[in-house]
């Protein structure tokens, strides 16, 4: 490898290793032992570039060596680049070969009614990433915890200091158990949620409830402020599949239950959510095959129509 300025002779980058060794250490043996070759090596490398260049860049003492003006300022430039070029060619050795474990955060609703499901298709298509899934409603500092590479977060944003891609808006939509379809309490149009509970997760989400009712045209017959509180929608929706209220959840979490018939709509009727389903990155390993491999699937996960 040279290096060419333009209009000029290549310069050796073996001499410029060399001389950016000695400069930075002080002695030809160190260098040498540092680039495992001989001083001699280092002498002979060094010499050809003061050669090249037509200046002296070292004072050789009898056991030590003394950067001259024109070597101070030249080692100076050349630490400097070989830093910036070996922390250049790290980051893309991680980006091209990085593929081993892929460490995720994600909230538990996300996590146990839509991603845990669907996993077993990303494995199929990359067996050689190994996925680690943290499931935890704390919000992890990304930038700060070197374990977890990215996170599957349920907020307004933004997350400054994060690569942040919006995954998908949610629409809040009520559920229930089929049983509450039945018999002389049977949900048969929004009023009728006035007998029922009304369940209700800590998430951003929760005053939906309001603008739900508002929407349907009931808000002065039932109130949004009764029935039971949980702290995150899969206990909201486990306790709904149990016949215990009426959940209003975004529509991505319950495209199993449905499925399964655990859960039916009793009305169709939606409301836009004002927080959305992010996909978090530190900005050093957004780049990574087993990132952007994962980041590819969610997307393809979410376009892809129910099955």
């Amino acid at each position: 490898m040279e290096f060419r300025p333009r209009g000029r002779a290549a310069v050796p980058h073996a001499a410029l290793r060399a001389f950016e060794a000695a400069s930075r250490l002080g002695s030809f043996k160190a260098a040498a032992a540092e680039l495992d070759v001989t001083p001699a090596a280092i002498s002979h490398q060094v010499k050809s570039l003061e050669e090249h260049l037509g200046v002296s860049l070292f004072e050789r003492l009898n056991r030590a060596l003394r950067l001259l003006p024109a070597g101070a300022a030249l080692g100076e430039a050349a630490q400097r680049a070989f830093r910036d070029l070996d922390r250049a060619i790290e980051r893309a050795r991680q980006t091209g070969t990085d593929r081993s474990a892929l460490s995720v955060s994600v909230v538990p609703s996300l996590a146990a009614k839509w991603l845990v499901p669907r996993l077993h298709r990303f494995q199929d298509r990359h067996p050689d990433i190994e996925l680690r899934l943290a499931s935890t409603e704390a919000v992890v500092d990304l930038a700060r915890d070197p374990g977890v590479d990215v996170a599957l977060r349920y907020g307004a944003g933004p997350y400054p200091g994060l690569r942040a891609e919006l995954l998908t808006w949610g629409h809040l939509t009520p559920v229930c158990s089929p049983v509450l379809l039945e018999g002389g309490s049977a949900l048969r149009c929004p009023a009728d949620l006035a007998r029922h509970q009304l369940l209700r997760d800590g998430l951003p989400h929760e005053a939906g409830w309001l603008e739900w009712l508002t929407a349907a045209g009931v808000a002065d017959r039932v109130k949004p402020g009764r029935g039971l509180r949980f702290s995150n929608s899969h206990l909201a929706l486990d306790a709904a599949a149990a016949g215990r209220g009426v959940a209003l959840v975004p529509e991505l979490l319950i495209e199993e239950d449905l499925r399964a018939g655990r859960l039916v709509r009793p009305f169709a009727l939606t409301v836009p959510s004002p927080s959305a389903y992010w996909f978090l990155a530190r900005p050093d390993r957004a780049e990574t095959i087993k990132v952007r491999r994962f980041l590819a699937w969610l997307r393809a996960e979410l376009s892809a129509p129910p099955q």
